[in-house]
């Protein structure tokens, strides 16, 4: 008798060394950290294939995602758009050409709310300065050698609120803060640039910025730190705003130092840019503006640019953590269904999208697509739920979507980390980071060949960002080797 209870009791502990109590208890075993003493943490760890939770600690607790909420809206954008959609900017016209050429009418850019148009990112896509010398080319090829009417700048596609209401006042002038436009031009940023050889504790030089922007007048209050201390600099000032503040630091050191700030209307901005190489180019018009409303009116087409297919803008979203890219996705979600796409629609899409996946979503609360707010609540188990979910979904294959994260040690935002971990190549997961908010959801394949989806939120942690995310390294390569 006592030898079959002592079976008993060996198989119960082998099965519990194997399965959730043996990864949940060495994922409790690195939060007695005192590093996570102050920290409300959030964990799930599901398998694959059966959906069956592996480990969880505060698993439904609501916490500030970051840029883990990513996930939601470049999969969803993917799963709604299809991963073949285009963008399509263009340019049009109205009215009529006279025999010599004379427009009588305006020449329009129609905004198709691409959020790659004029970047230097994708190698199918013309660059800014390329791509305004091509526009003017073509409505000269078009045979138009003078415009009596404007230079229109349609964005009607959006509605014409581009940022969340709740982001962060400190945030609204950086380029990570533009926000997504009818029309996004040149990633929706501009560079300033400044002499780094004043002396610790003066101002820096600003040398200059660009491309122009009619209007922008510059604050200098910077000052210089010690040499490495990095870009510790912040421009205020959000859309439609003109008037720019810039404080805080830049390291000493000698040449430049350059910081991307965020267009105050890139629409304007992009009128402004075809009305003046026009100009240049010899075709005269008559100035130039912005259309927030859309107008039925008969226009002509003249020349259309077309972005590179979503599935590529959905994979450098996520792997160099890009807030315009999935802004623009969320409003193109609400597009499908609505005029003048807005993100509070795309969030409404979404959830229906995750309803059909069987996901409960009252513990969702969206802000935004790219998770910049510090309104966004989510937990764990609703993002690995969702994961686990998606792959697998009729249709979908985990190995195609893992092309769309970062890889641990390989690519993206993980390319510096588990350089010296086993689990090196077999996580797949998207990072999330703000002050004091540290995050990371994906797949990982662990040693035994099986698949898992994970989330992991950490919020209002006292240690260093660095520290944190060496602890949340470790937690990863755990659920690679014991999940």
């Amino acid at each position: 008798m006592s030898r079959i209870y002592l079976l008993i009791v060996c198989i119960f502990f082998s099965a519990f060394a194997n399965g959730q109590g043996s990864l949940e208890a060495r994922i409790k075993k690195h939060l007695g950290s005192k590093d996570f003493k102050y920290a409300g943490i959030s964990i799930t760890v599901l398998d694959i294939e059966s959906g069956d939770k592996l480990a969880g600690i505060n698993e439904h607790k609501v916490m500030i995602p970051a840029s883990t909420q990513k996930l939601l809206t470049t999969f969803t954008a993917l799963e709604i758009l299809g991963e073949d959609f285009i963008y399509t900017t263009k340019i049009s016209h109205s009215g009529k050409i006279t025999e010599d050429g004379v427009l009588k009418g305006n020449i329009y850019i129609v905004g198709s709310g691409d959020p790659t148009l004029g970047s230097r990112k994708f190698d199918e896509v013309l660059p800014f300065e390329d791509l305004i010398r091509q526009i003017s080319r073509e409505i000269k090829r078009f045979g138009i050698s003078s415009i009596e009417g404007k230079i229109i700048a349609d964005e009607s596609i959006y509605n014409s609120f581009p940022i969340s209401p709740s982001w962060q006042w400190n945030d609204l002038g950086n380029y990570y803060a533009a926000g997504a436009w009818g029309i996004n031009i040149n990633e929706n940023q501009y560079l300033i640039s400044f002499s780094k050889r004043a002396k610790v504790g003066n101002r820096p030089n600003l040398t200059g910025f660009g491309p122009k922007i009619p209007g922008l007048k510059l604050s200098n209050e910077l000052v210089v730190d010690s040499a490495g201390t990095g870009d510790n600099a912040y421009i205020f000032g959000g859309p439609y705003n003109y008037q720019k503040r810039i404080v805080g630091s830049i390291p000493a050191g000698k040449g430049t130092f350059s910081i991307k700030g965020s267009i105050p209307d890139p629409p304007l901005f992009m009128a402004y840019h075809v009305y003046k190489r026009l100009e240049k180019d010899g075709i005269q018009s008559q100035g130039y503006e912005t259309q927030y409303e859309p107008k039925r009116q008969k226009r002509k087409l003249i020349y259309s640019i077309d972005s590179p297919p979503l599935y590529k803008i959905a994979r450098r979203a996520n792997l160099e953590s890009n807030n315009l890219y999935c802004e623009a996705l969320l409003k193109s979600i609400a597009t499908k269904q609505a005029k003048g796409g807005s993100g509070g629609v795309g969030i409404y899409l979404l959830k229906k999208f995750l309803g059909k996946l069987k996901i409960n979503t009252e513990s969702l609360h969206m802000e935004d697509g790219s998770g910049l707010s510090a309104r966004n609540n989510i937990n764990s188990m609703l993002l690995a739920s969702f994961l686990q979910k998606y792959a697998v979904k009729e249709g979908n294959d985990i190995n195609d979507i893992i092309k769309y994260l970062p890889s641990a040690g390989v690519s993206g935002t993980l390319s510096k980390m588990f350089r010296n971990s086993s689990a090196r190549g077999k996580v797949w997961a998207k990072t999330g980071t703000m002050d004091r908010v540290q995050s990371y959801a994906g797949y990982i394949k662990t040693k035994t060949g099986k698949w898992v989806s994970f989330s992991i939120i950490v919020n209002g942690f006292s240690v260093k960002q660095k520290k944190m995310r060496s602890k949340l390294e470790r937690i990863m390569t755990d659920i690679y080797k014991y999940g």
